[in-house]
């Protein structure tokens, strides 16, 4: 009986606190690494909506201007469009400059950039301010008026190189606005009889 040896308390008091020590520790980093994920879902979903929703609108219709067939009341080729933006609600100021908006123009014979830094020609689409403080930045408020102008498009910096670059009355044709961020605002619409050398397209 005298060889023979028992644990004491202070010794299971040892080996509890070690187990307890070991177990917090191990809930610290599993609870860590939950918030951690949960924080970069946050951060990966609020940037998913900010890619998929736009930041920008379109303010009532589009206004086209079309050329006259000479000594015909027919009107030939879709030579202006004019429409107007604003900024969607939730959404910060845009950059409309050409260093930060890309503007392309497609349809059925022929696609290109018409709007950006690299774009040479810088008169084929201007964006002007309508009510705005006079900067670039499409803010809360205020509305930009566009005007592209498809005559001013050189044919070989197309794609093909020399396409025909006019849409055509029951043609269709597409403009997509770019923006650093946000989804793209696309307009396309199916030009009708034309009669008249003004027409809104709605």
């Amino acid at each position: 009986m005298e060889n023979r040896r028992g644990m004491t308390g202070l010794e299971t008091a040892i080996i509890l606190v070690a187990f307890v020590i070991t177990a917090a520790a191990f809930a610290f980093v599993v609870l860590n690494m939950g918030f951690l994920t949960a924080e970069k879902a946050q951060s990966v979903i609020s940037a998913g909506m900010t890619e998929a929703s736009s930041s920008l609108l379109m303010d009532s219709g589009l206004v086209g201007q079309f050329e006259n067939v000479t000594g015909s009341q027919q009107y030939a080729y879709l030579e202006r469009l004019t429409f107007y933006i604003k900024l969607s609600q939730g959404h910060t100021p845009v950059d409309l400059s050409s260093d930060k908006l890309v503007a392309t123009y497609t349809n059925s014979r022929c696609h290109g950039v018409i709007y950006s830094s690299a774009v040479a020609n810088g008169t084929i689409m201007t964006v002007k301010g309508v009510n705005s403080d006079g900067d670039q930045l499409l803010e809360v408020g205020e509305k930009y008026r566009v005007t592209i102008d498809f005559s001013a498009i050189d044919p070989a910096d197309m794609e093909p190189a020399g396409a025909d670059v006019y849409a055509r009355p029951y043609e269709e044709f597409r403009v997509e606005l770019r923006p650093s961020t946000g989804a793209v605002l696309a307009i396309e619409r199916l030009i009708p009889a034309v009669y008249t050398a003004v027409m809104v397209m709605e």
